[in-house]
This record gives C-alpha cells, structure tokens and sequence, in this order.
C-alpha cells in the first residue's frame, strides 16, 4: 500500500475543485446571458453598469423579499436542488476520503454528505447573492428591474415578484443533499446489482448514466468518462477495490493523477461570413423588423481567428476575434469555454463567449457594444498536429435599442500544440 495513502497525507484537491466550480458557474451564467440578454444589457447596452448601486439595492430586496422569487415551482424545487447536486459531486470527488463511498449507514458515508452540503451551500449562496450571482447579471431586485405581478405585467399592484427570494437559498443545499443520496442509493441497490448479473460494457455504461444524471454531469467537469465510478473502477493501470458492503476512509490506490491531454491548446484561422441579421425587441425578445443600420450588418464576410488552452480534460479557455465587411467593418472580441471531446480523430464541440462587437462606419464614430455567442462545432484531425475546423456561432449584440442575432459560419485551418 502507497505509504502516503496509509498516512492520509493526501488532501482535498482545492485547485481542481475550483476549477470545476467556475466551469459550471461559467455555463450557468452562459444560459443566464443568453436567455436574459434585454435586462442583462439594459443599461447602456453592456452588463454590470452602476454594478455596486445594483447590487446593495438587490441584496436590500432580498433581505425584505419572503420566500417567493416568482419562479415557477419547478425552478426551487427540482432545478435548484439538481444544480446543489451536482456541485455537491463536484465537492466529493476531490474529496480522497469521500469519493470511493458508497450508500450506506456508516459514520464516514454520512460525515462525507456533511462536508458536501457545506460546499453545496457556498456554492449556492454565491449563485444567488454573490458578486457573481443571478441577481447582479439579471438586475434582479433593482430599480431598473422593478417588481411584478403573478402573471408578468408591469407595474406591480399587489402581491409583487422580485426574483429573488429565500426558496433557492434553503432548497438547492437541502433539495440538492437529497438528491445526491438518491442517486447513491439507486448506484448501490439498482446499478451495482445489474453489474453483477452481466459483463455487457455498453448496458452497464448506458444504467451508470441514465439512472446517476447529475453524477455524470460531474464526472465530465471532473475530466473522468460520463459512467466512471471510483468506487469500482479502474484508474489508469490500478484498480480501485469495490466497496459494496462497507466503506474504507481510505481505500487503496486512491491517488489521482491529473488528466493527461493529447494537447494543451490549438490555434484556428479561417474564413467567416455573416447571413442575415434577425432583430429582437430590447426586453420582450418578439421579433421585429429591423432597422436601417441593423440591416447594413447582413451578409459580410472576412476571417475569425482563435486560441484555446485546455485546463481540464474536456474543456478549455478560448479567445476568438472576428472581421467581417463590405459596405462597414464589424470587429468582435469574445472570450469564454468551449467544450469538447475527441473519438476517431474528430471532436464536436460547444462553446459559450462574451465581449464586445465594434462596427465601423466610413466617415462615422465607431459604435461599440456588449456581445455574447453561442456556438457549435467539428474539429476533424488530418495528420498529428493539423486539423480542420467547421463551426457556426450565433452572436448577440445591442447596438441600437433593439437587439442583433447573426448566424457566423466559419472554417478552416487548425493547428495543434
């Protein structure tokens, strides 16, 4: 046995746990961004503007607020409890003393859900209240955001919504700790016993995943195959003993090493071109007509270029820039995550950006704004370290009091290092 595993020295792994964190706090803000994009960008046309004015009026508002954030039910009752799940999971697999257990009534399964609920609670009480929180992306509580009425019309008469509210604060860690016994027991009692009538890899894989959702969430951020189990499985070349019936505080062979990438980054060129731009209305999100400077943004076409830096397994740190013209110059300069994983020499992939957009005009001051980019994508492998890439954004701006929507398609060449 490892003399350092016999002596406990091994530790909670605080930098990869953060890294998880801010992954998934990234991909949260990600949905948020997009799905709000008219009260993120509200004032002057870019986020976090009159930030800490925002800000104490938001957390006034939910000092003062009930329990109601006027969600629907759904929202503190099922997803806030699956988001405290799965960074509860986050928690226990850098935890030495904690990711091998499995369900069971010892001291040290439950004093490890102890531990996890504490960091779930953080987690949390940022998302919610935090400096980077729902509330300070989504001018929740403020005056630019005023309260509403049970139905969503404006002004609020009586019984007033605020979206915020002490439901998410309570439910994500208690609802979340739930969850993340429930799906214990179901890899215990259902998934453990299916294993041990068959040797079918897929069938046990596809049980792993479907019946532990969230646990194959965090399995992902953890940089680890979607079905891995480090109670039973094997780590790199050593075997983790199962630990059916009881649980060991420090089993053997537990040390992890870190991820090992093929590469640490790429470098991508190619041609880009802009279709036709759809205009939203500033909060509502109807579509509209759009106006005469909107219009000019149709059809350009230019280069994007990008670089990411992989830190985790599956994902890594991007920064994209883009030019497309002809009657005027659009420049963007995004930054954020992409995601992706490899099989066959071909990896689709995701990504979420924010930055800024600059149009210019010939004889006209530049006109700047906020912008955010979904996107996917194809990178497919064509000798050891060059590639080609296919992907498709689209990218969200402001740049008159109704919002942008452009459809970027770009590829070409990618180079590996």
């Amino acid at each position: 046995m490892n003399s350092s595993i016999e002596s406990g020295s091994e530790h909670f792994h605080w930098p990869q746990a953060l890294k998880e964190s801010f992954t998934f706090l990234v991909i949260e803000q990600a949905y948020v961004v997009h799905s709000d994009f008219g009260w993120v960008v509200s004032e002057n046309g870019y986020p976090f503007n009159h930030y800490w004015r925002d800000y104490t009026q938001s957390l006034s508002r939910w000092v003062h607020s009930g329990w109601n954030d006027g969600d629907p039910n759904w929202y503190g009752y099922v997803r806030h409890p699956i988001q405290g799940a799965l960074t509860e999971f986050i928690q226990i697999q850098n935890d030495p003393r904690s990711r091998t257990l499995v369900f069971s009534k010892s001291k040290e399964y439950w004093w490890s859900k102890f531990k996890a609920f504490w960091f779930n609670a953080a987690y949390s009480t940022q998302w919610n209240l935090g400096p980077l929180s729902e509330v300070t992306v989504e001018k929740y509580g403020t005056k630019e955001r005023g309260p509403w009425n049970y139905n969503g019309s404006y002004p609020c008469s009586h019984h007033c919504l605020t979206g915020v509210g002490q439901i998410d604060i309570v439910m994500t860690p208690l609802g979340g700790t739930g969850w993340n016994i429930g799906e214990d027991f179901l890899d215990k009692e259902i998934i453990q016993r299916i294993e041990d009538r068959t040797e079918n890899r897929f069938l046990i894989d596809a049980i792993r995943v479907g019946l532990n959702p969230i646990r194959t969430g965090a399995n992902v951020l953890h940089g680890k195959n979607p079905w891995y189990r480090a109670s039973r499985d094997y780590e790199g070349t050593r075997f983790v003993d199962s630990t059916t019936d009881q649980n060991l505080t420090t089993p053997l062979n537990t040390t992890e090493a870190p991820p090992q990438f093929p590469f640490t980054g790429d470098f991508y060129i190619g041609y880009a071109h802009i279709g036709s731009t759809r205009c939203q209305a500033e909060i509502s999100d109807v579509r509209v007509s759009c106006d005469s400077f909107s219009k000019q943004i149709d059809s350009l076409s230019g280069w994007n270029t990008s670089v990411e830096r992989k830190y985790l397994r599956y994902f890594g740190l991007v920064a994209d820039f883009a030019e497309q013209y002809s009657n005027l110059n659009e420049t963007t300069f995004l930054f954020g995550l992409r995601g992706g994983a490899s099989l066959w020499g071909i990896r689709p992939f995701a990504e979420v950006l924010v930055g800024a957009v600059r149009i210019q005009q010939s004889g006209l001051p530049p006109n700047m704004s906020f912008a955010e980019a979904l996107g996917v994508g194809t990178d497919v492998r064509l000798t050891h370290q060059v590639g080609w890439r296919i992907q498709a954004d689209d990218v969200r701006t402001e740049l008159t009091s109704i919002q942008q929507r452009d459809l970027r398609i770009s590829s070409g060449l990618l180079l590996h290092f």
